[in-house]
């Protein structure tokens, strides 16, 4: 299809045989990237020297859309402001988008660099379109450079006065990830929001808000929860032979944990008391050693001389993050403490 707005908001609609754009889209769409790349570069060598998406002449504005939205966007916009004085064809070949196509054939097969290779290509030649830099943007993200991808999206929102709304809707949503990759989520939330007012129902804009919603769910929680190592004096122990043992066991030599009840049991017991204390500590402890074994108290006590249950490093550690006392007066004491306990 040919489509033409003239000057009085008219548009009129004409037969065009099939571009290799249209073309390349189905064999992308089927996932026959080597099928698409060959039609594509063969299309770019025969571009015609000095090729530009705008041509003028005495009778038509030709322009090369990528879409019957941008068209439309264009003709409303030129039109509602009566700067209409041509009609506008819409020319159904684009070598700037056939470089963008390229771009996503390299992208759906992992090859990020290339891929952004030819975005700059097609730059080169539509350096205004917002979904070259709204690509540019991705590419950018999938590489890591997240400030340069967000810089990209924010120049796809804004590059033209005319942009159709999902193409903005693209780059609010890009911005949005970008700036959770930054860790900047108000901005994010407002990005994502705002492209939400645009495409209301777009799945990527609600899941990638639910996402930032869980991260500061779980910020929140992780900020209240109580360092492990405070739990000896926020909830200290109560079992009356745990309460002995640790009084015991400060002076006597450190026995790793798993020498006294394996390496599995142990990262079981560990886990437990970094997430409940010391009531964590006891549950799986008398899950893996059961208080009816007649050496139930020795394997505690053992296990208590593990430097990880330690009232006296749970202190050190608290008055150090407390500023009491500095990482290097932390090490000579425990210095002193090892050099007083008997080998």
């Amino acid at each position: 299809m040919r489509m033409i707005a003239d000057s009085r908001g008219a548009i009129m609609v004409a037969a065009m045989e099939q571009s290799f754009n249209r073309r390349a889209d189905e064999l992308i769409a089927k996932g026959r990237y080597a099928d698409a790349e060959t039609l594509l570069e063969a299309a770019i060598q025969r571009m015609p020297a000095g090729w530009s998406p705008t041509r003028e002449d005495d009778h038509f504005l030709s322009i090369a859309f990528w879409g019957q939205d941008e068209f439309l966007a264009h003709s409303h916009y030129v039109i509602e402001r009566k700067e209409l004085t041509k009609s506008v064809a819409w020319v159904d070949r684009s070598y700037a988008r056939a470089w963008y196509q390229l771009a996503i054939v390299e992208s759906k097969q992992g090859l990020f660099e290339r891929a952004l290779f030819c975005i700059d290509c097609g730059l080169q030649l539509e350096p205004d379109h917002p979904e070259l830099w709204n690509e540019k943007g991705y590419l950018l993200g999938r590489l890591n450079r997240h400030q340069e991808a967000f810089d990209c999206y924010v120049r796809g929102a804004s590059v033209r006065v005319w942009t159709p709304p999902t193409q903005i809707a693209r780059a609010l949503r890009g911005q949005g990830v970008q700036l959770v990759e930054l860790d900047r989520l108000d901005e994010a939330e407002a990005a994502l929001r705002q492209s939400l007012e645009l495409e209301p129902d777009s799945e990527n804009a609600l899941n990638e808000l639910g996402y930032i919603e869980d991260l500061r769910r779980k910020r929140k929680a992780e900020k209240e929860q109580t360092p492990w190592f405070l739990h000896s004096f926020v909830n200290p122990p109560t079992d009356p032979l745990t309460v002995r043992l640790l009084a015991l066991v400060e002076d006597l030599p450190s026995i790793p944990g798993p020498k006294t009840v394996g390496s599995e049991n142990y990262s079981r017991i560990f886990d437990a008391f970094i997430q409940r204390g010391w009531q964590g500590f006891e549950e799986e402890f008398d899950r893996i050693i059961p208080r009816d074994r007649p050496d139930y108290a020795d394997v505690k006590r053992d296990m208590l001389c593990e430097p990880v249950f330690s009232i006296k490093a749970h202190r050190n550690m608290a008055d150090m993050v407390l500023g009491n006392k500095t990482v290097e007066e932390l090490f000579d004491e425990m210095a002193r403490e090892k050099d007083k306990k008997p080998q």
